[in-house]
């Protein structure tokens, strides 16, 4: 028996031991994971004290004019005295009245949240003190899951006992209210002064005081201007506690909460100012190559923090010019657009899909959630009426709809894209992402729609390149494709007949030919020349692609036809020439880049493209940029419209910009009902205003007026007649195939081009007697 019982505590002693050790490594291992830094930063006390010395980075443009800048959040700072004292006295009582006796912890609170809130199941509050709340501000919380909160939670502690003896109690107050947020994608306490009472923190009145300091437990929910009831209730609360602490007299506190809660809302945002757009586009870009590449110092720099000087390519004369143009254009086609839906609604009162999509992805409804709203409540939020501000074309004008109803008036917005840039060196010249960067955030620069015809010049470069010429004739005849489940390509207008050559196939967008064209060219020979003139989205391998099917970017589309322009060579966007650091030292060179001279298509082949296109200016689907806009300079460019008018594109170009517009709905349902939907009624204007703005300013109109020199435009013969007529069909129907072109056809070898060259020799040859006859 004792044996056995010697035995037993042998056996526990063997396991108490690893086990004690392993409960004394584990938490020891998790602790210095912490410490060093495993689950986020620790700055040490160096790197905290330069806190103070954040500087903002500048974005200038190429012509020297200042476009933005990068704060660590959007926020203005004030010091300790251009704060009212009232609101520190309010935020004391209700976030940390114990601020000014504890070292950055505060023993009490931590051991009430353990008691009450743990222990007990009761809703008491946090126990972070403003110092870790300032810690989880400045260092943010990187990832999710309870071994991550409670390190996160350690490491602000860690953090907090740091900042508390690298500065003062003041000094920590004024960082916390400089950085905090209030929603809306408002930081700090200037700025939410001013959104919601359009007055400085100096100023604010206790009611007003206490409503701030009371958002912060959840700002989406406690915002005074979205909801006012629960914003009052939630003040209150903070009056009480300024009470109870004796920061008020009883008196003061039973007339403070008889105010109701009102308002004085001041839209300010950083999605003002020139740009915004491609300021954020930007702001990704740079967080990458800080991230991912050395500097020429070989040291580490933060966008927010460091003060930094970016060069960009954009020239502030051609962005204003664009700019102006979304604006001017935009606002009188959406009024055209509201016209046809005066007595019919895009989305259904209730319920919509679309507007539920559109309503989950706001920030709204994301800080509903963040803030533990239930589904019920978020569900009733989203029908109740409120006021609140509504961008309109004629300006801000404050109504009262509810959530569901705002975003259905957002969503029946036509929007826009619109890009400029330099054809041989890739710089983006503008950058227009939409029509209202604060309520319409999605960049049309970068997303991707069907290209529609637009997309024509790219199956066109292929052909000519693989040994078409712009005077090859082709069948204008409905063809019948069995081997794609029985396709047939029909034209925009039904039209069919002639003989076209493809210069005019182009410049006319006849489909019937633009398909077969394709299919004699080759779809592979397609696709890889569309990826290497820059076409990075995915291309369906299917023929419908010469009709634009594919989805691309603006961004893509007018890359790719800036090596119409660059004799063949592909471009690289460029966004960013040099950056500097806050000393003035160059740390990033973007001038010295590799240059790429490997032609895609050749000098001849690009010459005679952008000749075409200028074809479709002159005489085609773009002749609007002439005729509605007087322009008289060199330009070329091709329209594109997709099925039921869901998109609108022109891309252009002059022999020293290309430039490209894309005007359409956030979803397709968004769109016109009539052939005012087309691009030449969309697109192209916004293009055309856009050179207008250009004209009569120095080195802004193109210098030149010819895209290249007459030796490389006479490669190919462009004098050919556009149509022949039925005369010379039926005289020739034959010799060609044997069959009637108005009859709807099967895609047979033997009723495409000739593929060989006697055979369009003899084409161009009876194409030019029966020019000459004609003439």
């Amino acid at each position: 028996m004792n044996k056995k019982k010697l035995n037993r505590d042998t056996t526990y002693r063997r396991w108490l031991i690893p086990a004690a050790f392993l409960l004394f490594m584990i938490p020891l291992i998790y602790f210095m994971m912490i410490w060093y830094g495993a689950f986020g930063p620790m700055p040490d006390r160096e790197e905290l004290s330069q806190i103070q010395n954040f500087r903002a980075s500048q974005v200038y443009s190429s012509d020297g004019e200042l476009l933005g800048t990068y704060y660590l959040q959007n926020r203005t700072e004030v010091k300790i005295d251009e704060i009212s004292p009232i609101l520190i006295d309010a935020l004391l009582a209700i976030e940390d009245i114990r601020f000014y006796r504890h070292n950055g912890i505060d023993k009490r609170a931590l051991a009430r949240v353990f008691v009450r809130t743990i222990l007990l199941g009761q809703d008491t509050g946090g126990g972070s003190t403003i110092t870790q709340q300032l810690a989880k501000n400045l260092y943010p919380r990187e990832r999710n899951g309870w071994l991550y909160l409670v390190a996160d939670k350690i490491r602000e502690m860690i953090i907090a006992r740091r900042m508390e003896s690298v500065y003062s109690k003041d000094e920590i107050l004024v960082m916390y209210l400089n950085t905090v947020s209030f929603g809306e994608d408002v930081f700090g306490i200037d700025m939410a002064s001013r959104r919601f009472f359009n007055k400085r923190p100096a100023q604010l009145e206790l009611h007003e005081a206490a409503t701030l300091t009371g958002m912060l437990r959840a700002t989406s929910w406690y915002n005074p201007h979205r909801n006012p009831n629960s914003a009052l209730q939630r003040r209150n609360v903070v009056i009480r506690q300024m009470e109870r602490y004796g920061k008020i007299s009883p008196e003061i506190a039973d007339a403070t909460v008889e105010i109701p809660v009102s308002t004085n809302y001041s839209l300010i945002t950083t999605s003002d100012g020139p740009a915004p757009y491609f300021r954020e586009h930007l702001r990704l870009e740079l967080t990458r190559i800080l991230n991912q590449f050395e500097a020429l110092d070989g040291k580490k720099y933060n966008l927010y923090t460091d003060g930094l000087l970016i060069e960009t390519t954009i020239d502030s004369r051609v962005q204003k010019a664009a700019e102006n143009a979304v604006q001017t254009r935009m606002s009188n086609l959406q009024s055209i657009f509201n016209g046809q839906y005066s007595s019919r609604t895009i989305f259904s009162d209730v319920d919509d899909p679309a507007v539920i999509r559109a309503w989950r992805q706001t920030e709204h409804y994301k800080q509903l959630v963040e803030d533990g709203t239930s589904e019920a409540e978020i569900q009733k939020i989203l029908y109740e009426p409120v006021k609140t501000p509504v961008f309109t074309w004629n300006g801000y004008e404050e109504m009262t709809l509810s959530p569901y109803d705002l975003q259905r008036h957002y969503l029946s917005f036509l929007n826009t894209g619109f890009l400029a840039m330099h054809p041989q060196s890739g710089d983006i010249l503008a950058w227009v992402g939409g029509i209202n960067h604060h309520h319409f955030k999605f960049d049309h620069v970068k997303s991707r729609r069907q290209a529609g015809s637009a997309f024509k010049p790219l199956v066109y470069a292929a052909a000519i390149e693989n040994g078409s010429q712009p005077c090859d004739y082709r069948r204008n005849v409905l063809t019948l494709y069995n081997e794609y489940d029985g396709w047939m390509p029909r034209n925009v207008r039904d039209e069919y007949g002639g003989r076209y050559s493809l210069q005019a196939a182009l410049s006319q967008s006849i489909n019937t030919i633009t398909v077969e064209l394709l299919m004699s060219t080759g779809l592979n020979e397609v696709l890889n020349t569309a990826a290497a003139l820059g076409i990075q989205s995915p291309i369906p391998e299917e023929p419908s692609i010469a009709l634009g099917t594919a989805e691309v970017s603006l961004l893509e589309l007018t890359t790719s036809y800036a090596a119409f322009l660059n004799s063949g060579v592909p471009v690289r966007p460029r966004t960013i020439t040099a950056i500097y650091n806050s000393s003035g030292d160059l740390i990033y060179d973007f001038n010295e880049g590799s240059s790429n001279n490997d032609h895609v298509i050749s000098t001849e082949t690009a010459a005679a493209i952008v000749n075409m296109l200028s074809k479709a200016v002159n005489e085609g689907t773009g002749r609007g940029l002439r005729n509605q806009f007087g322009i008289s300079h060199a330009v070329a460019g091709k329209t594109g419209t997709t099925q039921n008018f869901a998109d609108g594109w022109f891309i252009g170009m002059t022999p020293d910009m290309v430039f490209g517009s894309w005007v359409g709905g956030a979803i397709p349902r968004v769109r016109f009902r009539n052939n005012l939907g087309y691009a030449s009624h969309t697109a192209l204007p916004v293009a055309g205003h856009f050179l207008s703005n250009l004209r009569n300013q120095p080195h802004l109109e193109p210098q030149r007026n010819s895209f290249y020199p007459q030796q490389i435009q006479t490669r190919y013969d462009l004098t050919c007649e556009d149509v022949l007529d039925d005369r010379f069909r039926d005289r020739t129907r034959d010799f060609l195939t044997g069959r009637s072109v108005n009859e709807p056809r099967e895609a047979r070898p033997i009723d495409r081009q000739p593929q060989t060259e006697e055979g369009r020799s003899v084409l161009r040859r009876i194409g030019s007697i029966f020019s000459r006859n004609r003439n």
